[in-house]
């Protein structure tokens, strides 16, 4: 049986405006086709098995053929049951959508459309630029700047009537804007629309380093040769409407518009801190620099939880120890029972945090500072003559067993996961992270500072880092990086925090 093929839009650009239907189909899918203006983190949606290939075009130089894509679609779709052909904006919008669906019907394939948000629609919520107003305009056509080629590769013979659309009494939205121009803007010209037409020009709608040049019709080549920056994709926006543009924007005014973070944390984690960056406006790249596993075998958690109501103190370090070992304790058939009188504390708030899950409460939490060291400060005094379980990891730490072990009647240490550095990043990712314009590395422990540090390489002493604690922070001066920002409290709001407090005016 032949599989089925997926024809979904994936919006202007930002992740979170992907419709639930694209969300879903991604998710399952074996297969996945994109094109080259496929906001990179919506592809993180996708299973770790799927197949992922890049087919965009880049200009009329671009490396696929129309052809060459529907060819690799059919092929795909002959091995696999659910295959997506992912595409910027909307599946309707300049997409070619009708030549793939020739093909997929010529060929018996079954398919389904999925459609996105096209960036014309987009761009009045994240510009403050109206496509329509009840004073200038009650229309709106859609336009494509350039032609489509044949085949990917050269222009077709021009079939726009531009006296027409001269003519036209709305507002005009060019598509494919930047390489044409100097064409466009002298054809609507000539057709009789007014140099001082006002012109906006926006490039990468959505995105964090989305940019917005305003102009007269007549200074279009101009305003563009003045930025060349200013670079595909964009659109144009043509009419009165332009100058109905709000005062503010939400979208650029927010705290870290323009900031771009790399989240080194594994993957359940960045998640988490990712949704806190994003709320504020940074631009996140998900670039884990370890990867979470299961202990080797369970057998020293086992028993500490077998003899979990002869503990008095049960200690976690981080947030991985306390679900794995939560998680083992409801495998085995336990609650919170099974914890009888035994009490528990944690270095700092997120990781007891972790604890509500579970419908725990923390007994200890340091009150001042976070790490071993704070936790010490108030423990120690709790600790004698107490049998004391530290949960972690066999790459931590073992201050707290030394420190604890001189007063308490026993210390037993369990590792209830394991960290595994990533070898490498993936190609596409250090290219990401390489464009990124200074972005500020994130650093939520010793270990994970010390192999971002190392997948940086050359780089790594130069960037700019966001430090969760004191004790990242001294990791990160030992292995040379000299521009560190540290967390009030290591939790990840304050890392959030610290990052906006360098920018007050915004």
């Amino acid at each position: 049986m032949k599989g089925k093929v997926y024809l979904v839009g994936a919006g202007p650009g930002h992740p979170e405006l992907i419709t639930l239907a694209a969300k879903h189909a991604i998710e399952r899918a074996d297969v996945i086709l994109y094109d080259g203006l496929v906001n990179p983190q919506i592809l993180e949606f996708a299973s770790p098995n799927a197949i992922l290939r890049c087919v965009g075009k880049r200009g009329h130089g671009g490396t696929w053929k129309q052809s060459e894509i529907d060819d690799l679609m059919v092929e795909y779709a002959i091995e696999h049951p659910h295959v997506v052909r992912l595409k910027g904006g909307d599946t309707s919008v300049f997409a070619r959508t009708s030549e793939e669906l020739e093909r997929l019907n010529a060929e018996g394939i079954s398919y389904e459309i999925i459609p996105g948000l096209t960036v014309a629609l987009a761009t009045s919520a994240f510009t403050g630029i109206p496509i329509t107003h009840r004073d200038w305009s009650s229309s709106v056509a859609l336009i494509t700047g350039q032609t489509q080629p044949s085949d990917g590769y050269t222009d077709s013979e021009e079939p726009m009537d531009w006296n027409s659309i001269g003519k036209f009494p709305g507002t005009l939205v060019l598509y494919m804007a930047v390489s044409s121009a100097v064409h466009w803007s002298q054809r609507l010209m000539d057709a009789g629309k007014s140099p001082s037409t006002p012109v906006a020009l926006v490039r990468r709608c959505s995105w964090p380093d989305q940019h917005v040049l305003r102009c007269e019709l007549a200074s279009v080549s101009d305003t563009l040769a003045a930025h060349p920056e200013f670079r595909a994709p964009a659109i144009a926006i043509i009419g009165e409407v332009v100058q109905a543009t709000s005062e503010t924007c939400w979208f650029t005014s927010q705290p870290l518009f323009g900031q771009s973070v790399v989240i080194t944390s594994p993957r359940g984690q960045a998640t988490k801190l990712a949704s806190l960056f994003a709320a504020q406006g940074a631009h996140c790249i998900h670039a884990p620099a370890i990867e979470i596993v299961p202990p080797i075998d369970w057998d020293s958690v086992d028993r500490s939880i077998d003899h979990l109501r002869e503990t008095d103190w049960i200690v976690f370090s981080s947030t991985h120890g306390v679900r794995n070992y939560f998680h083992r304790l409801l495998e085995l058939g336990g609650d919170a029972r099974w914890l009888g009188n035994c009490r528990i504390a944690t270095v700092g708030q997120s990781t007891a945090q972790s604890l509500q899950e579970f419908s725990l409460c923390c007994d200890l939490i340091p009150n001042s500072g976070t790490g071993a060291d704070a936790l010490l400060a108030d423990l120690l005094p709790e600790a004698a003559g107490k049998r004391i379980v530290l949960v972690g990891t066999p790459d931590g730490s073992n201050r707290l067993e030394e420190q604890l072990s001189k007063v308490a009647a026993s210390v037993h240490c369990i590792h209830a996961y394991r960290q595994l550095p990533i070898d490498r990043w993936p190609e596409s990712l250090a290219s990401t992270i390489h464009e990124a314009r200074s972005p500020w590395i994130v650093a939520t422990s010793p270990n994970i500072a010390k192999h971002a540090f190392r997948l940086l390489g050359d780089s790594a002493a130069d960037s700019r880092w966001l430090s969760i604690s004191a004790s990242v922070t001294e990791t990160l001066k030992d292995l040379g990086a000299t521009t560190i920002v540290e967390s009030q409290l290591a939790d990840y709001p304050s890392l959030v925090h610290a990052l906006i407090s360098l920018n007050p005016e915004r």
